[in-house]
């Protein structure tokens, strides 16, 4: 009998960030051209590739169940590959709360918070990409630093887009579901470096 094939983590780690890199393009397609009359076929979009996102997460999860030797530390894998379909999960969050909070008018600024959004999430790519090179981390803690610099973009872009927004004439619904969506939009972000970070401990770990 022949050896079984070791799973490749760090690739399907990429591959699972891939649908990060999806959704936060679909993301940034739907606030740079919004049309809340499409709001419903954004959901529906974003939705399938959350779910696609989820099987592939499902599936990590059930190889590392099994597997004896890893090339880092499992606990580590698990925490990362977690941390990737929140971030999906967040992204598709975004557009839900479109649905629930009726949102009819697209919050001033986040079409620019969209596609800080998309860099971030490019950067996280980029990034768990070059994990494989982690005993020669030079080129990933650049990449981890761009990540946490994004991070920062956003939280500066959030606390101006929250500023605008209750010094305007808003009324109470229209605040409640704009805040919803820079708060969500925020934690895209927040998400991409709280990943920087598990990569930047599977570093000192490791080297």
């Amino acid at each position: 009998m022949g050896k079984n094939k070791k799973n490749d983590y760090f690739e399907l780690l990429s591959r699972q960030t891939q649908f990060c890199v999806d959704a936060a393009a679909l993301l940034e397609t739907t606030l740079c051209n919004f049309d809340a009359a499409k709001e419903g076929d954004a959901y529906d979009q974003m939705h399938i590739i959350e779910q696609n996102g989820d099987a592939l997460h499902h599936d990590i999860v059930t190889k590392l169940s099994s597997e004896f030797i890893t090339p880092i530390d499992q606990e580590d894998i698990l925490r990362l590959v977690q941390i990737i379909d929140d971030v999906t999960d967040a992204i598709d969050e975004v557009t839900l709360d479109f649905y629930m909070y009726d949102v009819k008018t697209l919050p001033k600024g986040a079409d620019e918070f969209s596609k800080l959004v998309s860099k971030c999430v490019g950067a996280l790519y980029d990034a768990v990409s070059e994990l494989k090179n982690f005993k020669k981390p030079e080129k990933l803690r650049s990449q981890i630093v761009e990540i946490n610099h994004m991070e920062s973009a956003a939280d500066e872009v959030y606390s101006k887009a929250i500023r605008l927004l209750f010094t305007s004439e808003a009324d109470a619904k229209t605040l409640i579901g704009h805040t919803k969506i820079f708060d969500r939009l925020e934690k895209c972000c927040d998400l991409c470096e709280h990943a920087a970070d598990v990569m930047e401990q599977i570093i000192i770990k490791n080297t």
